[in-house]
């Protein structure tokens, strides 16, 4: 273990292991259960272990950061949804899920009292984060254009509907709407445009004719969707023409109140600077 510690290494596999002790693969397994037993591995999952920092011991594990070890569950990935959500300062509800999208299929994890959750995307969606620190860790994460149309796009992974409908109030008076239409183009998912474009002039957000005029390209022509899941919401509502939205979502869960358990926080909030 001193080894891996001059090296700074956070992580270790079976494997690696192996090579280390230079045995077989048997050896390194039990070798591995012995150091998870006392407290200097943390597992992650099948063959993959956290190291515990030798100058702070087993009491190290508990304040590991989340996000750090999530960053070595999936390659490549980053972190989005309500995770870039709330990292972007977008909703105020705490999230004890974090969603990391990658391009493999990976089972949902737990880790720590920590539930990971990863949304598989096609290489061509695969776009639109940056390298950022939280608390002291280097990670990938949705920039804000990213998470707010990751967010409208799957609002279950974002605390449903009403939640995402704070969320677009919050960003819209800071989004790079060049940015955003940019993204958008990419994705080519007209549902996304209109539940966006409707929940946009619900909070009288001010979007200049040329960014109008660019979303409204890319919704397909007769496109009707319903804003929110049919069925927790039903069918039934106004048809908002503009953007082909069935509102069958009541107004007060979009605009008045919350639609999900506020839950302990995952993370603190960073500074705004």
């Amino acid at each position: 273990m001193l080894d891996l510690a001059w090296r700074d290494q956070r992580t270790v596999t079976t494997a690696e292991l192996k090579l280390l002790l230079g045995g077989s693969d048997g050896h390194a397994r039990v070798v591995a259960h012995r150091l998870v037993r006392k407290g200097w591995l943390e597992p992650l999952k099948r063959g993959l272990f956290l190291v515990v920092p030798a100058d702070r011991g087993p009491a190290g594990i508990p304040d590991t950061n989340p996000l750090a070890v999530g960053a070595h569950l999936a390659a490549p990935y980053f972190y989005s949804y309500a995770t870039a959500c709330s990292f972007h300062h977008l909703t105020e509800q705490a999230f004890t899920t974090v969603y990391l999208v990658c391009q493999r299929a990976h089972r949902a994890l737990l880790v720590r009292d920590t539930r990971y959750v990863f949304v598989r995307v096609n290489e061509t969606r695969f776009f639109g984060f940056e390298e950022v620190d939280v608390l002291g860790a280097k990670v990938d994460m949705a920039t804000l254009e990213r998470a707010l149309l990751d967010a409208v796009d799957q609002t279950r992974h974002a605390g449903g509907i009403g939640e995402v409908s704070r969320i677009v109030r919050n960003a819209a008076p800071r989004v790079s709407w060049p940015r955003l239409v940019v993204h958008a183009e990419r994705w080519k998912e007209s549902a996304i445009v209109q539940r966006l474009g409707y929940l946009l002039d619900l909070h009288g957000a001010t979007l200049d004719e040329r960014t109008r005029e660019r979303l409204h390209r890319l919704v397909l022509p007769d496109n009707k969707i319903f804003l929110g899941d049919r069925k927790r919401w039903g069918t039934s509502g106004k048809l908002i023409a503009e953007w082909g939205i069935v509102e069958n979502v009541p107004r007060d869960v979009l605009i008045e109140r919350g639609d999900g358990v506020r839950r302990p926080m995952l993370l603190p909030k960073r500074a705004k600077p």
